[in-house]
């Protein structure tokens, strides 16, 4: 009888606590639930920008100043034309205590009317309006050799130009100079940015460049302080320097005798770095100046008067 009273209440007990468990999971099954249910976190909500319009002539560099709600660092602008098989302008965008700094050029050879540039995020930073410069047209005499090229020379070209191609891609993350850009040389313009070349009345072409008037010899300065990325001699521009000034703006010296800096040398403003000459495709002694932005050529004395913008200097 004892034994009949100790089963019955072994099994109550049993049944109990299997009751208790079945509570238990029912309880917490809605938590399950609702945590499945949440809802993403939202997105930051990003701050307004008010674009810039700005008004630019192909091969022509400007300089751009404004506001902008960022964080310090350096962004990439995507910049797009209106045309179906418009090309990317990439430009580079520096940003210190919401105050943004933008050196662009279009390329010479564009022929867009405008561009939007924009963040990754979208965000519209620019409206560009793109007009033709009326550059001029010249004729030249030059060795038969530097215009009808030989199969050797074609090939040389054609790596020289990737050669030189790939160090415009790679530029230091903020300025490497700390004031305005001057003139390479103070002497006669031989041949202005811009102008449209016949070689021999067979080779049509556009000079890219600054040509100031230098007896062999004649020391050449640096433009600004930077980094020299290239020395060298190219089949067109004989020897030659390039040195990279941050931020994707390069200068380059050709047609020189004698170079004086090596690649990789930190240079200052005005620091000697060769000496003029005649050697590449030259038509007699001078120095070829040029310059680079983004992988695109732009006039010279457009960065000398954009820099002085920047440094709050008159033109």
């Amino acid at each position: 009888m004892m034994g009949k009273v100790w089963l019955e209440k072994v099994r109550l007990k049993t049944a109990g606590l299997i009751f208790f468990a079945l509570l238990s999971g029912g309880c917490s099954s809605p938590k399950e639930i609702t945590q499945e249910t949440n809802s993403p976190p939202k997105k930051p909500r990003l701050s307004p920008i008010q674009p810039k319009t700005i008004e630019v002539f192909n091969g022509k560099l400007t300089f751009i100043e404004m506001k902008i709600p960022l964080e310090d660092g350096v962004y990439d602008l995507s910049c797009l034309g209106v045309s179906p098989d418009s090309k990317e302008n990439i430009v580079k965008m520096l940003v210190s205590e919401q105050n943004a700094q933008i050196y662009y050029v279009e390329d010479y050879y564009s022929e867009e009317s405008q561009r939007t540039c924009f963040l990754t995020d979208k965000r519209i930073v620019l409206n560009v309006e793109i007009k033709q410069f009326p550059y001029k047209e010249e004729r030249l005499r030059v060795a038969k050799s530097k215009v009808v090229l030989s199969l050797e020379n074609q090939k040389r070209v054609e790596k020289e130009w990737l050669l030189t191609r790939d160090l415009y891609k790679t530029s230091a993350k903020s300025f490497l100079f700390n004031e305005p850009f001057r003139l390479p040389l103070y002497s006669k313009v031989t041949s202005d940015f811009g102008k449209r070349r016949v070689f021999n009345d067979l080779k049509k072409t556009s000079h890219l460049g600054t040509d100031f008037r230098a007896a062999v010899g004649v020391k050449i300065p640096s433009a600004n302080s930077g980094r020299v990325v290239y020395t060298g001699n190219l089949f067109y521009t004989g020897n030659v320097v390039i040195i990279d000034h941050g931020m994707d703006i390069f200068s380059l010296y050709a047609h020189l005798s004698k170079i004086e800096v090596q690649a990789g040398e930190m240079v200052l403003k005005g620091q000697i770095i060769g000496r003029a000459g005649k050697t590449g495709r030259v038509s007699g002694p001078h120095l070829h100046w040029g310059v680079k932005i983004a992988g695109k050529a732009a006039d010279g004395k457009s960065l000398v008067d954009a820099s002085k913008q920047q440094f709050g200097l008159p033109l």
